[in-house]
C-alpha cells in the first residue's frame, strides 16, 4: 500500500492542466421495472486547472465560473472524479486500509485493498437540489492496482449512514483508471465511471460516464475538439452588430434532425430564419440567416404507459451575410410533432389524467414513443430586453 500511495502521489503532484470531452449517459429504473431506460445523454468539456474541476459546453470559448448545476439543471450528476476522489482516499489522513492481496481482474492478477473513510474525515457530499440541502457522509470501498508498477486501476465507493432528509437510500461509484500521455506528462485519469443512486422511492438512477479526446489546456484554448474546415476559417466576418427591438418575433427551422439517444444535452445546433425580420418595409434580417444554439434538455420519461420527452433548445446568435446579432429569446410556441397531450378531452370525455412534467422557460413536451425532431422543425421566439 505504501508503494501504491507513492505511485499515485507522483501522478497527482505532476498532474498537468488538461481538458477532456465528458459524455454521460443517464438511465433510470423504477421499482418493478424489468429494465432500465435512457433518460438523456450529456456532453460537457471538463477541465482540471490549478487543482480545480471546471466545466463548459463543447465549442464554448471559455469555461463557466459557476458550478456544474448551473449548466446541468436537472437529474443526477457528480463531480470529483478527475482527481479529488483519489486525492482524498490516498493522500488524506482519514482513510484506513485493510486486507490486501492478489486477485483476478479482467484476466490479470492485480493487488486489491479495502478501505474505510469515516464521516469526520470524509469530503464526500450528497445533495438534494429540490430541498437545497446536502450532507457529508462516510464511505467505504476497494482499490485495485497493478503488481508491476503499482499504478491505480480501479476505485469503488459505497456511501454509509445517509441522513433520511437527503432522500437517497444508497449511492455508489465505480471508476476505471488509465494512464494517458497529455503533453509531455503521464496523467492518471478515470476514463470510465458508473454512479448508482437509489432514492427513497426505490427509483434507481444510473450515470455511465466516459472521458475522451483529452488534451493539455492553456488559458487560450477553445473548448472544441472539432476540426475547423477551410471554409469556416476563411469565411466572411461580420461587419456590424445588429440589435433587435424587444418582442421581435423570430421564426426558426432546424437545420438538422434531433433524435433522442443520438444527440446529447450540450450539442450545438443550427436553425434557419424562415421569414424576413422587418421594421416597416425595411428588412433587418433576411430569410435564410443562420441561428446558432445548443440543446439544453432532452429527457425521456415513461410513467405507466406514457412516453414523454422534455425538450429545451436555446439560440444565442443570429448571423447574416455581413452582420451578427446576440440573442436573448423566449419561446412562444413550437410546431407540434405529435397529437394532443394526455388529459385532452375527446367528445366531452377525459381520456386520462396526467400531471405535466416541469419544463424550463423555453421548454416543451413531446408525447411520442420515439423522439425525432425533423430537419425543418419550427420554433417561434420573441426577443427579450
Amino acid at each position: 500500500m505504501s508503494r501504491i500511495r507513492q505511485a499515485i502521489k507522483r501522478h497527482l503532484d505532476n498532474m498537468p492542466n488538461y481538458t477532456c470531452l465528458q459524455t454521460v449517459e443517464r438511465y433510470q429504473k423504477f421499482p418493478g421495472a424489468e429494465q432500465e431506460s435512457l433518460i438523456d445523454v450529456l456532453r460537457l468539456e471538463v477541465g482540471y486547472v490549478a487543482g480545480k474541476e471546471i466545466f463548459g459546453w463543447p465549442g464554448s470559448s471559455q469555461f463557466e465560473d459557476s458550478e456544474l448545476r448551473s449548466l446541468v439543471t436537472t437529474g443526477a450528476f457528480s463531480t470529483g472524479e478527475f482527481t479529488l476522489h483519489a486525492r482524498s482516499i490516498f493522500l488524506g489522513d482519514g482513510t484506513m486500509f485493510r486486507g490486501g492481496g492478489e486477485v483476478d481482474l479482467e484476466g490479470q492478477r492485480v493487488l486489491r485493498f479495502d478501505y474505510v473513510t469515516p464521516n469526520l474525515r470524509s469530503g464526500y457530499e450528497l445533495r438534494n437540489p429540490k430541498k437545497n440541502i446536502g450532507a457529508v457522509v462516510a464511505y467505504h470501498g476497494s482499490i485495485w492496482a497493478r503488481k508491476d508498477n503499482f499504478e491505480l486501476l480501479r476505485i469503488s465507493i459505497e456511501t454509509d449512514d445517509i441522513p433520511p432528509e437527503i432522500e437517497i437510500r444508497n449511492a455508489s461509484n465505480l471508476m476505471e483508471y488509465q494512464t494517458l500521455k497529455i503533453g509531455s506528462t503521464d496523467a492518471l485519469l478515470p476514463l470510465r465511471s458508473v454512479i448508482r443512486l437509489i432514492d427513497d422511492t426505490g427509483r434507481l438512477a444510473i450515470n455511465r460516464t466516459r472521458l475522451s479526446r483529452c488534451k493539455q489546456y492553456s488559458g487560450e484554448s477553445t473548448l472544441s475538439f472539432e476540426d475547423v474546415s477551410d471554409s469556416t476559417a476563411s469565411g466572411p466576418k461580420a461587419s456590424r452588430e445588429l440589435v433587435f427591438e424587444p418582442y421581435t418575433e423570430i421564426e426558426l427551422a432546424l437545420e438538422q434532425e434531433i433524435a433522442h439517444g443520438e444527440h446529447a444535452v450540450g450539442d450545438a445546433i443550427k436553425a434557419t430564419l424562415r421569414r424576413d425580420i422587418k421594421v416597416g418595409k425595411k428588412v433587418l434580417a433576411e430569410k435564410g440567416s443562420i441561428a446558432k444554439g445548443r440543446i439544453l434538455r432532452l429527457e425521456h420519461y415513461a410513467p405507466g404507459n406514457e412516453s414523454i420527452f422534455n425538450v429545451t433548445l436555446q439560440f444565442d446568435e443570429l448571423i447574416g451575410a455581413d452582420w451578427n446579432s446576440s440573442l436573448r429569446l423566449r419561446l412562444v410556441r413550437a410546431e407540434s410533432p405529435a397529437g394532443p397531450p394526455p388529459g385532452a378531452t375527446v367528445q366531452d370525455k377525459v381520456v386520462r389524467e396526467y400531471t405535466v412534467l416541469d419544463t424550463d422557460t423555453n421548454g416543451f413536451l413531446v408525447y411520442r414513443k420515439h423522439l425525432k425532431l425533423p430537419r425543418g422543425f419550427t420554433t417561434i421566439w420573441q426577443t427579450q430586453k
